[in-house]
């Protein structure tokens, strides 16, 4: 029994003595971002994906036209590489219309919290 009791207690020790001993209230963070506002954190995040999907739309149409060109008149290569670059075109008219809407968006969160 008292073997049991000094294991508890040293356990229950063990545990809360560093919570109290290396305590500091003295702890300063920075701010790598240099953003103070969730909202432009979150804006930042959206442009950089939207941009990035942009230039994946664009190497895709250059994925398609090279297809097309390296086909060598094979009918199936080229429906393909056309609907490659179709839907890359799609793609980029999607990125460029959410970058609109993120826009018109931000504007008017930006309005009401001034």
């Amino acid at each position: 029994m008292k073997k049991t009791i000094g294991r508890i207690l040293f356990t229950t020790g063990s545990i809360l003595f560093p919570l109290t001993a290396f305590a500091d209230s003295a702890v300063e963070l920075s701010n790598p971002l240099g953003i103070n506002d969730p909202k432009l954190f979150i804006a930042r995040i959206l442009r950089y994906a939207l941009g990035f999907l942009g230039v994946l739309g664009l190497i895709m149409i250059l994925y398609g036209g090279f297809l097309m060109l390296t086909s060598g008149g094979n009918a199936d290569v080229i429906k393909k590489a056309k609907s490659t670059i179709i839907w890359a075109a799609v793609g980029i008219a999607v990125v460029i219309g959410s970058w609109q809407i993120l826009t018109y968006i931000l504007g008017a969160i930006s309005q009401v919290s001034q």
